[in-house]
């Protein structure tokens, strides 16, 4: 990590072969370093193939379509840049491409057969920190609804984080991913789990983000805003291998799986909510939580209900076009996110779950 390190890829890549499968998405492949990167890579002598077709909140037939591809070339080496959605489809295509199963096979915890292709991952933008993360996310349209996949054997071979990537992505997406990273650092240290050493990591990432994510969202090609939002993300998604998130993101889940509510957004307009429901288990860790985002007072939610605004990101499920009737499927989808619902510091019922959507509506 740090600002430059992408100048390491080649030495990187240089140790697992010369044929490089690059996974990318539209935005990024019509940044101006994308095509130096290439241009890089095949000047150290690598063959490359690049699948630029990445969505967000990639559906079924994304990771199918790509793994496709990844067969006919035969790759050495994976090569994911871009935000989440593009780092979770490397993640899992280097698994389908060695290992040849289902996709919806490897649905769930530990279902993964085994380490797939050699994987590296650039991150280019400051939210999920799926380059460190053992989990990726697969959008189930038929179910309308998103899916895990966590296994260490997803675990990339190299990370790179360089800073220097994140300078150009507008204020909008720098907002919403940095409220995904806030969210998965808040849930980690409050978690039913949560163990010391993630705590660190958890608290650090908490107060970065308080402090520079204003900063990244209005002042883009501040380095130091930039270089603490990567730093805040990294350390967000090495809290998830050990802990992992809670209730926020499991109803966050029907939010993007039925109205493609961007991930951090999903993550932003519930946080508030889930935190007051949340609030008699966790007092003393919210206490915490408050200090860390510099509110002396301790009101943890008052805190975070004024970072979102700062950014834009204080929004209702009414703007997504999420209406009353909807409420209640959305509520037992949820609750059908047990991986997750498990981690909640504080028991939650269908009827809490619905309560909170109405609390978010």
């Amino acid at each position: 990590m740090g600002c430059g390190a992408l100048k390491q890829l080649p030495a990187i890549l240089s140790s697992f072969g010369s044929k490089i499968f690059i996974v990318t998405d539209p935005g990024v492949a019509q940044q101006p370093f994308f095509d130096l990167l290439q241009k890089n890579l095949h000047n150290h002598g690598f063959q490359t193939s690049i699948f630029q077709d990445v969505l967000p909140d990639p559906p079924v037939d994304v990771f199918e379509t790509c793994a496709a591809q990844a067969s006919e070339f035969k790759p050495s080496c994976f090569l994911g840049i871009g935000g989440g959605s593009a780092l979770d489809v490397t993640k899992i295509v280097a698994v389908l491409e060695k290992h040849h199963c289902s996709l919806a096979s490897l649905f769930g915890i530990d279902q993964v057969p085994g380490r797939g292709t050699p994987s590296v991952l650039i991150s280019t933008t400051a939210g999920t920190g799926s380059e460190v993360t053992p989990i990726a996310v697969v959008s189930d349209e038929e179910n309308q609804l998103k899916k895990g996949i966590v296994s260490d054997f997803l675990i990339a071979n190299h990370a790179v984080v360089d800073p220097n990537l994140c300078t150009t992505l507008p204020a909008w997406p720098t907002a919403y991913t940095g409220m995904d990273a806030l969210t998965h650092a808040i849930e980690a240290y409050t978690n039913r789990y949560s163990v010391p050493l993630i705590d660190g990591y958890a608290i650090e990432a908490i107060r970065l983000i308080a402090r520079y994510l204003p900063t990244a969202c209005h002042h883009g090609s501040d380095l130091a805003a930039r270089y603490a939002m990567s730093r805040a993300s990294m350390l967000g998604g090495m809290c998830l291998g050990s802990v992992n998130t809670a209730a926020v993101h499991a109803l966050a889940y029907p939010l993007g799986g039925r109205f493609k509510v961007p991930h951090g957004v999903a993550n932003s307009l519930l946080l508030p909510h889930v935190m007051e429901f949340n609030m008699p288990a966790v007092a003393e860790r919210y206490q915490i939580v408050a200090e860390a985002m510099g509110r002396g007072d301790g009101d943890v939610v008052a805190a975070v209900d004024q970072l979102s605004a700062e950014v834009g990101t204080n929004r209702t499920m009414t703007e997504f076009g999420v209406t009353q009737d909807e409420l209640p499927s959305m509520a037992a989808d949820a609750m059908q996110v047990t991986r997750l619902l498990g981690n909640n510091p504080r028991e939650m019922c269908e009827q809490d779950a619905l309560a909170i959507y109405q609390a978010a509506l």
